[in-house]
């Protein structure tokens, strides 16, 4: 075979090296995914370590532990207040954070959530025969008592509460609670910290209600006196004891001082968040990546690789790791650090257009220089022809 045409296969040859650059570019990718993958395991395991026995930084109510039981409330965060009127605006359309009290016809599900200082509470009870309070009256009053509903709690004193809402009707409802006065004379006493509204809805009613975190001491619970007629025997159902109202369970709550001590930790493109040890959300913070001038588009070559390697995956990189507790005993919580996709996007479009300019840049260089060569052979042979 004459020699030019060796020269010629030679640069047909190195067509084949921006294909090898592009599967180079696969395992590349697939590293660089792993090498984030562990980065991320590494952090997480630093900033456990600096969280490990810190409980009262963690919980705003350490006393009520860190397993949630059967009568224990982890309020949702809000992205906003939730103003009370009974319609649900403004609660999550779908949690896993619902508990469910009672059963069959007499039963009552209850969704808690927090934002700022307020303790926001959302009750859907189930009755299929409502009776109200008669309006205008003493409330405790013992013939014109209807349904009601009982908040138990403990203050920040350590003292128990009990206050009872008596429902009058479609609308407002008024906290009151009960004290003795001269010669123990009981009286109901309106509290204006505790604001709701009901809502008759098909099968039963709706009721939201907020009151200032404040008032509360950990344990909190709600219960149903549910009557068939005005003045008669209620069934007692729902998350406080049968001896004094007090609340079997209590609210788990992130402390004040856990999202702005996460976001200290926070770095651009993460999203650091502590959770319980059963996995429910208790603080998140997040900095995404915000340059200070528009970033730039993909080049040409890494959105010709994209193409070829058929749709871009969105996952994003977490690393979970759990919180112990002092001297490293048990688990306490559970971190979770989040790559956003962003700062996926931005490390790896970055280190593509590298690699593929420097692979076309070869094998550009390569078939010129074979071209030339093979270009040089084919005109001497052409001249030196008889």
């Amino acid at each position: 075979m004459r020699s030019w045409l060796k020269l010629l296969l030679l640069v047909l040859v190195t067509l084949v090296l921006p294909w090898d650059g592009v599967r180079y570019a696969r395992q590349m990718e697939a590293a660089l995914r792993q090498s984030e993958r562990q980065a991320l395991h590494a952090l997480a395991a630093s900033l456990a370590a600096s969280l490990q026995g810190r409980v009262r930084l963690l919980y705003r109510f350490p006393d009520q532990g860190t397993a949630p039981g059967p009568y224990d409330l982890i309020p949702v965060v809000l992205p906003a207040p939730v103003y009370a009127d009974g319609y649900s605006g403004g609660w999550p359309t779908r949690s896993r954070l619902w508990r469910h009290y009672g059963q069959g016809p007499h039963r009552f599900d209850i969704l808690t959530g927090v934002h700022g200082r307020m303790l926001y509470v959302l009750l859907r009870v189930t009755d299929s025969h409502l009776v109200f309070d008669a309006r205008l009256t003493n409330p405790l009053r013992r013939s014109t008592r209807g349904d009601r509903i009982w908040l138990g709690f403990v203050g920040p004193q350590g003292h128990p509460h009990a206050e009872f809402l008596a429902l009058t009707g479609p609308g407002p409802v008024i906290a009151r609670r009960i004290v003795r006065g001269e010669y123990g004379r009981r009286r109901a006493v309106v509290d204006p910290r505790i604001v709701g509204a009901l809502r008759v809805r098909p099968g039963g009613y709706a009721l939201e209600l907020s009151l200032p975190l404040s008032m509360l001491g950990g344990p909190f619970g709600v219960a149903v006196d549910d009557r068939s007629g005005r003045g008669g025997r209620p069934l007692r159902y729902g998350m406080l004891g049968p001896v004094g109202r007090r609340p079997r369970g209590g609210l788990i709550l992130a402390s004040a001082q856990l999202p702005a001590y996460l976001r200290r930790l926070v770095r651009p493109g993460l999203r650091v968040a502590v959770r319980t040890p059963s996995g429910a959300p208790l603080a998140a913070a997040e900095e995404p990546i915000v340059p200070a001038i528009p970033a730039p588009q993909p080049g040409l070559l890494t959105r010709l690789f994209r193409r070829l390697s058929g749709p871009e995956s969105r996952t994003r990189i977490t690393a979970v790791t759990p919180i112990r507790g002092r001297g490293g005993h048990g688990v306490i919580g559970r971190l979770e650090i989040t790559q956003t996709s962003d700062r996926w996007a931005q490390l790896r479009d970055h280190t593509l257009e590298q690699m593929l300019n420097l692979t076309l840049a070869t094998s550009a260089l390569a078939c010129l220089i074979a071209i030339g060569l093979a270009f040089q052979m084919a005109l001497r042979a052409w001249r030196g022809r008889p």
